[in-house]
């Protein structure tokens, strides 16, 4: 049987594979390196309170996505966020010309599962429900991405 785009082994893949690229961001240096990018590190302790926020929100997620049909959205908008995650590391080391810390866990694990995730929804998820999960994903990283460039200031 194919696995479901809502799939719970799916999508505790996926946060086992978060785990793993927090920390490579982590120990790669990828606070100090996004000082390449808008000219201050995210302070340390940002970067561990953002990434522990967002690990809380994605073991929610992850439980109500795979308990309620109706809450499929959210496996759509995780997928998201991941995908969009990796073309963010991509775009940051063709940007700076180096490696971008989180590249490599993001190619390896993110792709694939966040690859089979959508493809999955694309034949599975009612359109609603895609559309929405892919524009909240894309809302919801954005929003990341905002408060960790804004902690910089701090």
């Amino acid at each position: 049987m194919r696995w479901q785009y809502r799939d719970g082994a799916l999508l505790w893949t996926l946060a086992a594979a978060y785990g793993v690229h927090v920390a490579e961001e982590w120990f790669t240096g990828f606070p100090a390196w996004t000082g390449r990018i808008v000219g201050r590190p995210v302070p340390d302790a940002a970067f561990l309170v953002i990434n522990a926020v967002a690990a809380a929100v994605l073991i929610t997620a992850i439980r109500l996505a795979t308990r309620r049909e109706s809450s499929g959205w959210i496996a759509v908008a995780i997928a998201t966020i991941v995908l969009v995650n990796t073309m963010g590391h991509a775009a940051g080391a063709v940007f700076t010309g180096s490696y971008a810390p989180g590249l490599v866990s993001a190619v390896l694990l993110y792709v694939p599962l966040g690859s089979l995730t959508m493809i999955r929804a694309m034949d599975q998820a009612p359109r609603e429900q895609l559309v929405r999960g892919i524009v909240a994903g894309v809302l919801i990283h954005t929003a990341v991405v905002v408060v960790a460039f804004a902690s910089t200031r701090l």
